[in-house]
């Protein structure tokens, strides 16, 4: 008979091995997997940012909503008479049309004072901030010059000039416009409705499209060299942010607010700032060539409602709103979850444990869950702390998960380092939007380059054996006696 030797693969109680290779194939194909879980909080994310937004609309609706304050200006008719020549048949027939065209003024000067009150109610889980302003306006109307924008012939009614001003829901107006025109004895009292009046039903709070609800008043004695200077003074309520229009020629504001995390948007910045614990004050100033709207203009050749484009804004942010920054962090997570995993490959391959791929998912799962916990947490405490919490919990169970795994606290030190660097770099990630790319590009040279420095002296092609089976001898199967 043939004799036979069997080698070390065959031996009894021996595991199957795989290369190196495969592993770290089996790696990444981990990592592509655990973004199905990841795509789900990512949607919840957005569910719970759109619940935040729906108890927003519902709270904020009853005090009037975003609002933006326009005005005052100056509106001058004037009146068109054409003959017009029609034909009917045979005949030509003059027919007189008349039509009326409006001229939209703004003040020379304008100077807004504004003193916000700012309150949080609350919804469900949301702080809702609302706020009560009290609006004091001075400024000045000089020369009207409407023959600059009529046809010849065309008359210029001066006895139905208007004070027009505006805001986005007049539900809003808590107080009656006391508007004084200095130096004369009229008061102008406002009334609701002007033609240029829009309204957007479907608004939410942001500062696209708002509604555009107007109050006008009559005022007399107006004619081309006329000069006056105005106060007015009113309270006006709304939620989420208040927004100003540089509706004066030159327009200056200044807002005094008890309202501590302000977010300063719109065309203008202001000029001076101070931000404290106890609320803020922030002052603009807009000349006329920063402004980009005409200190004049006839209604049709250009809107009064364009003149929105000339604003500035006060966001009521609040500490708790942390969703955008958990957005954000979820557009990097599948990034660093893929550096994890590749850290425990390498502390795998210089180690004689080995992690099986169930191993890898839990550890995987572990980061998963910290996005879970941060976008939880992010609703009932500021971002900072809700970052804070859900990296500490996923850094202690991931090392202590190391140190169960790896049979050492060498390498469980070691993961904590690691993961508290990639955690702190996370963190910058949430406050450095303009640098995310910057930062996430070095870490990925990064984590390439320790790689590819740990595996230099590593065959591929090599088997990762148990290492207790590994010391099996190959026996030698039993002599046959001879035939």
């Amino acid at each position: 008979m043939t004799q036979s030797t069997t080698g070390v693969g065959a031996a009894p109680g021996r595991k199957a091995s795989r290369s190196l290779g495969l592993k770290i194939l089996l790696v990444g194909l981990i990592v592509v997997v655990l973004a199905i879980p990841l795509a789900f909080v990512n949607m919840l994310a957005w569910e719970r940012a759109n619940r935040a937004n729906e108890a927003l609309v519902e709270v904020g609706a009853a005090y009037g909503g975003p609002q933006v304050v326009r005005g005052p200006f100056l509106t001058i008719p004037y009146r068109v008479t054409e003959i017009v020549e029609i034909n009917r048949g045979d005949e030509t027939i003059e027919e007189t049309r008349i039509r009326t065209e409006t001229v939209v003024f703004s003040a020379a000067e304008l100077d807004y004072q504004v003193d916000q009150t700012v309150e949080l109610l609350q919804r469900a889980i949301y702080d809702i901030p609302v706020y009560e302003a009290d609006i004091a306006m001075r400024g000045r109307f000089s020369r009207f010059d409407v023959a600059q924008f009529m046809p010849a012939g065309a008359e210029i009614l001066w006895d139905e000039a208007e004070l027009v001003m505006a805001v986005s829901d007049l539900r809003g107006i808590d107080t009656d416009v006391g508007f004084i025109i200095l130096g004369q004895d009229q008061v102008p009292v406002f009334e609701p409705g002007t033609p240029f009046d829009v309204t957007n039903n479907n608004i939410r709070f942001t500062m696209n499209n708002p509604s555009w609800r107007g109050i006008r008043a009559p005022v007399t004695g107006v004619t081309e060299d006329s000069e006056f200077d105005f106060e007015a003074r009113f309270t006006l309520s709304g939620a989420a942010y208040l927004q100003l229009v540089a509706s004066g020629r030159e327009t200056t504001a200044t807002i005094r607010s008890n309202w501590p995390h302000p977010g300063f948007d719109g065309q203008y910045l202001p000029d001076d700032r101070e931000i404290s614990s106890e609320g803020f004050t922030a002052s603009w100033s807009v000349p006329y060539l920063a402004r980009g709207v005409p200190a004049s203009w006839q209604e049709g050749r250009y809107s009064i409602r364009t003149a929105d484009t000339a604003q500035f804004t006060v966001n009521l942010a609040t500490p708790t709103d942390g969703y955008r920054r958990v957005s954000r962090a979820l557009k990097y997570a599948i990034f660093f979850i893929g550096f994890l995993m590749l850290m425990y490959f390498l502390l795998e391959t210089t180690s004689k444990k080995r992690i099986h791929a169930a191993q890898y998912i839990l550890i995987g799962l572990a980061q998963i869950v910290f996005y879970l916990l941060l976008l939880a947490l992010s609703e009932h405490s500021s971002i900072n702390q809700a970052f804070a919490i859900a990296a500490g919990a996923t850094i202690t169970l991931t090392s202590l998960y190391s140190i169960a795994v790896f049979g050492g606290f060498g390498r469980g030190a070691l993961t904590f380092l690691v993961l508290s660097l990639v955690y702190i770099m996370q963190y910058v990630l949430l406050l450095l939007e303009d640098y995310a790319l910057l930062i996430g590009a070095g870490l990925s040279f990064t984590a390439l380059a320790i790689t590819m420095y740990v595996t230099r002296r590593i065959d591929w092609y090599d088997t990762m054996n148990n290492p207790v089976s590994a010391d099996i001898p190959a026996v030698a199967p039993p002599a046959q006696p001879k035939g």
